[in-house]
């Protein structure tokens, strides 16, 4: 009989996950950074006390840009499922947008169970799970490429990386990209594999998951559709930037052009690896480290910081919650129309 010595320990209930411990200490760091720092504290009241209203058309044009990159989004998921034969309407789409960017601000680790959400939410629409699984797949590796290009871009004009080397990279992001749309494409062999394998109680679940896959790599983006999606997804992050490049303009503060789109992109990397909501805490250290680390005041930083991010991640999560609210009382959801080969991936 093993001894309680042996048996591992489990983590008390009352405890919170790894993930929300980590952006707990990251938020407490940078309150006790606000505290201390008695420069923060001079930004604060400068801010403060020079305030105009005259800056609150800023404001406005803060949310103006945030709106347009959930167009943006939307867009791509329209283009990635046009290209596979299913047309949902842009309204539809932007609702659905809206609402799957909502949850991702609202869950932990919200990029997965969003985008399990609006896969069911196309085929809620009769579009063939192939199909759904693909626009979302493809929509997710145009977003990563997109914000690694910001990356590089933005290491480049902060000075951060050597021309040559920004180069470089861009050429290993280009044939990285080729390489993941080509082994993409191969995965239509799992189906075989998988067939071929038995796997005991998990047989079922993997031989539908490796069907489904196999399926959606089928699907195909042209060289003139797959440029317009990657430029959608970059005017969608781009518009971000626009968002958080306006906090600076909204509290007076001077834009710091060098550094901003790094800034940016480091926030980005670091929130879609946080397992906490709307990458609480990560996005606000990845943020302000940024800045600091490529010589902008830390004071300017932190508080344009916390504008952006009331407006993307409260905001959004509060617009996000009304739409699922307003899609989950619809009496009737339009249906896509289909072409013949969506059609007959419906009857498989």
């Amino acid at each position: 009989m093993a001894s309680s010595k042996d048996q591992p320990r489990r983590r008390p209930a009352w405890l919170p996950s790894p993930g929300i411990l980590v952006g707990a200490l990251v938020l407490a760091g940078l309150v006790v950074l606000v505290v201390r720092e008695q420069s923060i504290w001079h930004q604060v009241d400068s801010v403060v006390t020079h305030f105009r209203i005259t800056r609150l058309p800023w404001l406005a044009l803060a949310l103006g840009a945030e709106a347009a990159s959930f167009v943006c989004y939307a867009l791509v998921q329209r283009a990635l499922l046009a290209d596979g034969g299913a047309e949902l309407s842009r309204l539809d789409m932007i609702k659905l947008a809206v609402a799957a960017t909502g949850l991702t601000n609202l869950l932990p680790g919200g990029t997965a169970p969003a985008s399990g959400w609006l896969v069911a939410q196309y085929r809620k629409r009769g579009i063939p799970m192939p199909l759904a699984l693909w626009a979302v797949l493809a929509g997710g590796f145009a977003a990563t490429v997109s914000v690694l290009t910001l990356t590089l871009l933005g290491a480049a004009i902060a000075d951060l990386l050597p021309i040559w080397a920004a180069a470089l990279c861009a050429v290993a992001l280009a044939a990285g990209g080729v390489a993941v749309v080509a082994g993409f494409h191969q995965l239509r062999t799992l189906r075989a594999w998988t067939d071929r394998h038995h796997f005991g109680p998990f047989n079922r679940v993997l031989t539908e998951a490796g069907k489904r896959v196999g399926e959606a790599s089928t699907f195909r983006a042209g060289s003139a559709s797959g440029t317009r999606i990657l430029a959608l997804s970059l005017g969608n992050w781009g518009l971000d930037v626009a968002c958080l490049i306006t906090a600076f303009a909204v509290l007076g503060l001077p834009v710091p052009w060098r550094t901003v789109v790094f800034a940016y992109a480091v926030a980005q990397v670091a929130g879609s690896l946080a397992p906490v909501p709307g990458g609480i805490g990560f996005v606000e250290g990845g943020m302000v480290g940024a800045f600091a680390l490529a010589g902008t005041p830390v004071g300017g930083a932190i508080l344009a910081t916390v504008v952006y991010r009331v407006i993307t991640t409260l905001g959004v999560a509060g617009l996000g919650s009304l739409m699922l609210l307003h899609l989950s009382r619809q009496k009737r959801t339009r249906h896509a129309r289909l072409s013949g080969k969506a059609k007959a991936l419906t009857k498989q």
